[in-house]
């Protein structure tokens, strides 16, 4: 056990600090839109509602290039994994092109979802803003996943610590107005994050393209593009899509249930989304090392290995996560004072940032069980599963809560609660059902 925590250890740490830089740019948007106006905020908050989904349901279509990747990598066929990434890479373009779509016809879907013309109009705004950007964020996905599968995390987090520094400089620029430019707020914000995944998804792919080892990987290789030639990686990815997309269109359903109710309510969902996000992120990095680790074992065929992988993933995330739940129950109103001044935002945001920290308990430990039956190639369940927890459950739940009983967002995140509970245990149950069985056969 020790040496599999030392293992996920080594590889979490980059990981975890790649995927906080991704939460660091969404804070850092928070930020400077709030401060700028709460209407903003709203607007931005609304906007990334679509784009979200769109980004969350992409990230899981694209999970077969992590867990075919760290397979290829455990069974030690190292120029498959070069043929993988580059076929994901005209796969994440073409994800991403779909994304460009849905974001220019913005206005006109928040319209669809009961917004109110006003909110829909500067929601729309961002959304066409940040369109150029979405298929920068699918090729920035594949050279991601790839590098972590060859167990190479570190350039990913190197570049990702350098795309935050671009946002805060073009985030300032844009959204107060400097360098002769009208301040832009929320739109400014948006158009800093296309130029940020731009930076990114060039950065990575010239990098994997002059890294030393690029010949032993066949990274520029002549690659067969044939459509049946990567029907694996896309059927890995179609139940990774499905799932992410049917957790997150639960999660965005909240933010249009908020929408129905105020700017206000909108506001105080952004803030503790983005509170919730950054330890969240640190279990999502935990939840991909495990998954890469759990790939590896399965490429070797080592099943005591997988399970102690599994395990000790599940393990690392419960420790790293009390203390930062301690952090998010007493702290509330000093983290809500961060985001905004205005002092009806900061108590309608108080009782969110509470209740995350108890959503972030069971929703962490879920994302890492379920990124670890993705590593073990269990696709269509957990789906199941997820589909049962965040849609069945939770969206009614919501509904229910915010609206005829009267609570409000405290309603909305109390079913996020009672969902993330649900998936949490029907998923533990399936990952050891099947690792004890694998195991037992071996």
């Amino acid at each position: 056990m020790l040496r599999q925590f030392s293992e996920l250890l080594r590889l979490s740490f980059p990981v975890v600090l790649q995927r906080l830089g991704i939460m660091t740019m969404g804070i850092v948007d928070t930020v400077m839109v709030g401060r700028f106006s709460a209407q903003e905020l709203a607007y931005q908050s609304i906007g990334y509602v679509p784009v979200m989904t769109v980004i969350v349901i992409s990230i899981g279509l694209m999970m077969g290039t992590m867990v075919l990747t760290s397979n290829a990598f455990g069974a030690e066929e190292y120029e498959k994994c070069g043929r993988i990434w580059r076929r994901s890479l005209p796969y994440g373009f073409a994800l991403g092109m779909v994304g460009f779509a849905v974001c220019m016809f913005g206005e006109s879907l928040l319209l669809l979802l009961g917004q109110q013309p006003e909110i829909a109009r500067g929601g729309g705004a961002v959304m066409r803003a940040v369109a150029l950007g979405i298929p920068m964020t699918t090729i920035m996905l594949a050279s991601t996943f790839f590098l972590e599968g060859i167990n190479k995390p570190l350039p990913g987090m190197i570049f990702m610590l350098l795309a935050n520094l671009v946002n805060i400089f073009f985030n300032w620029m844009l959204v107060y107005g400097h360098y002769g430019f009208d301040p832009m707020g929320a739109v400014g914000s948006a158009w800093a994050t296309t130029i940020v995944r731009t930076f990114l998804a060039v950065g990575l792919i010239v990098y994997i393209f002059r890294m030393a080892d690029h010949a032993k990987f066949g990274i520029r290789a002549q690659v067969d593009l044939r459509f049946h030639k990567w029907k694996r990686l896309r059927n890995i990815g179609y139940g990774a899509g499905l799932t992410n997309g049917a957790e997150h269109m639960g999660f965005a359903t909240l933010e249009v249930f908020a929408g129905w109710i105020g700017p206000l309510t909108l506001g105080a969902m952004a803030i503790a989304f983005n509170v919730y996000g950054i330890p969240y992120m640190i279990a999502y990095g935990i939840a991909g090392a495990t998954a890469v680790r759990i790939g590896i074992a399965l490429g070797r065929k080592d099943h005591k290995d997988l399970l102690l992988a599994g395990t000790c993933g599940i393990l690392l995330n419960f420790l790293t996560m009390v203390p930062l739940l301690a952090i998010l129950l007493i702290y509330p109103a000093q983290i809500a004072g961060f985001f905004t001044h205005e002092p009806l935002l900061v108590t309608a945001t108080v009782p969110l940032i509470i209740l995350t920290g108890w959503m972030l308990l069971f929703d962490s430990m879920q994302t890492v069980i379920g990124n670890g039956l993705r590593g073990r190639r269990d696709v269509w369940l957990p789906t199941a599963l997820y589909f049962f927890s965040y849609i069945i459950v939770m969206i009614p739940l919501s509904y229910i809560l915010a609206f005829p009983m009267g609570r409000g967002a405290i309603g909305l995140f109390e079913s996020t609660v009672v969902a993330s509970l649900i998936s949490c245990v029907l998923l533990t149950v399936r990952f050891y059902s099947l690792s004890y069985g694998d195991f037992k056969r071996s």
